[in-house]
């Protein structure tokens, strides 16, 4: 029996009504709000929504349960592009209308199969729009909402999306399930205590000013100079790196002293951002950007990863969108880092929520592969992270001033380092087999 016009319209208020409290309330679990318990539970009223739906229905309410969160996470964008930025919006939006589709297009079956397989395609297409797209962007997820946790070293960001959907759809099938899952992980967030320092200590020093102006960053440095063993500066510091910004970096690590700090250099007729180490009077490593940031001036990708070697020990130097990504700071960890000096930049008027949402990812990175992070902002978050993902030190955002204080080194690697991180690529293969099979089954169904 065919349902009544009035009962579909009534069903699909529903679906939207369940949509929206479900972006909303993924809204509060980042920052400014940060209710990360939410993350546990945020996703399940758009799962709900879903069931039962039609192809073209679950596309559209993804799409908008897209446009919600993303519109509402990420307004600072309006800052920087405008009217662009609800394209933008929209694109990642898609993502998430992607997803909605391949999950009530997949065939029913016995429900904790269906709850995982819906868990794989949320955590492979999330993983393809995050690390793989032309215009990757790791912000806004599931595993990222919640902060560092026991799963973080295993699983990574990309596994703890992974946990966090499937207890979300399990709840809707086997809720006994689903309660042990969600309450499991949050329990690994509150139990997830601070790393304590082991061996020797290195002493940072890191500088925080939003102009960049080298004589400036030189009289805010002079103070704790004699005092540290590595100073970091913002990205972009030493603006078109010449002769007279390398003899400024040369006086900055003089002694025993490192030295980090980023600039656009051209090498070989290729322009890259590139942070470089100066130690003992000399220039002891180069790193370029790996992850250029969409839509700015930010240089040609760099295409290598790896750690400088420095009488403290083995150094990764990433720049700021490099560890957005998962990839940069775990093949450095994997190439023997021992601690991050990293140079970022977030500019004033991208607002205080972009810089909050940023600096939870260096967060993340960190606890990812048990390291310690010294991490030197334009204007925020500069941050001293350790290898569980704690902000040991940091300053106010927005205002010029330096940080002094101590990492140390660390040489074991997590299960993240040795396979974890593989789930991501793993369920991105697996969601990409099961479009191949749906495209299959209905072109069979066609002949």
């Amino acid at each position: 029996m065919e349902k009544s016009e009035p009962s579909v319209i009534k069903m699909m208020l529903q679906r939207i009504a369940f949509t929206t409290g479900s972006a909303l309330l993924a809204i509060l679990v980042f920052e400014p709000f940060a209710w990360w318990p939410l993350a546990l539970v945020a996703w399940l009223p758009f799962l709900f929504a879903l069931k039962g739906a039609t192809d073209r229905t679950a596309f559209y309410l993804g799409l908008f349960h897209g446009l919600v969160l993303f519109g509402g996470t990420l307004s600072w964008m309006w800052n920087i592009f405008g009217g662009a930025s609800i394209a933008l919006w929209a694109m990642l939006g898609l993502f998430t209308a992607i997803t909605s589709l391949l999950i009530v297009k997949v065939p029913k079956g016995k429900p904790v199969q269906v709850a995982v397989l819906a868990a794989v395609i949320w955590t492979g297409v999330e993983f393809f729009r995050a690390e793989v797209f032309t215009l990757t962007f790791p912000w806004i997820t599931p595993g990222t909402g919640l902060p560092p946790n026991w799963m973080t070293p295993v699983l990574g960001v990309y596994g703890v999306t992974f946990l966090v959907v499937l207890g979300n759809a399990l709840l809707l099938s086997r809720w006994k399930y689903g309660v042990a899952i969600l309450a499991a992980l949050g329990i690994a967030v509150v139990t997830f205590s601070e790393a304590s320092r082991s061996g020797e200590t290195i002493r940072v020093g890191l500088v925080q000013d939003e102009a960049a102006m080298v004589e400036n960053l030189k009289d805010l440095s002079y103070p704790f100079l004699t005092k540290v063993d590595a100073v970091v500066w913002p990205e972009y510091a030493l603006g078109d790196i010449d002769e007279r910004d390398l003899a400024v970096a040369h006086e900055m690590a003089g002694g025993d002293r490192v030295f980090v700090a980023s600039g656009s250099e051209s090498r070989d007729g290729v322009e890259g951002n590139t942070a470089i180490t100066f130690a003992g009077g000399e220039v002891v490593g180069r790193h370029i950007k790996n992850h250029p940031v969409h839509f700015f001036s930010d240089g040609v990708a760099g295409e290598v990863a790896e750690p400088v070697k420095t009488r403290f020990g083995k150094a990764g130097t990433p720049i700021c969108f490099d560890c957005d990504h998962q990839d940069v700071v775990r093949k450095m960890t994997a190439a023997g880092a021992e601690f991050f000096l990293i140079p970022s930049l977030d500019a004033i008027h991208w607002s205080a929520r972009q810089h909050e949402q940023h600096g939870m990812l260096f967060r993340h990175r960190a606890a990812e592969n048990g390291r310690w992070l010294a991490v030197a902002s334009s204007s925020g978050v500069t941050q001293i992270i350790d290898p569980r993902g704690h902000v040991r030190d940091r300053l106010p955002l927005m205002d010029e001033g330096t940080l002094v204080g101590e990492i140390s080194r660390v040489r074991h690697r997590t299960l993240f380092q040795w396979g974890g991180w593989l789930i991501g690529p793993i369920s991105m293969v697996l969601t990409s087999g099961t479009i191949l099979w749906l495209g299959w089954r209905r072109a069979s169904k066609s002949s």
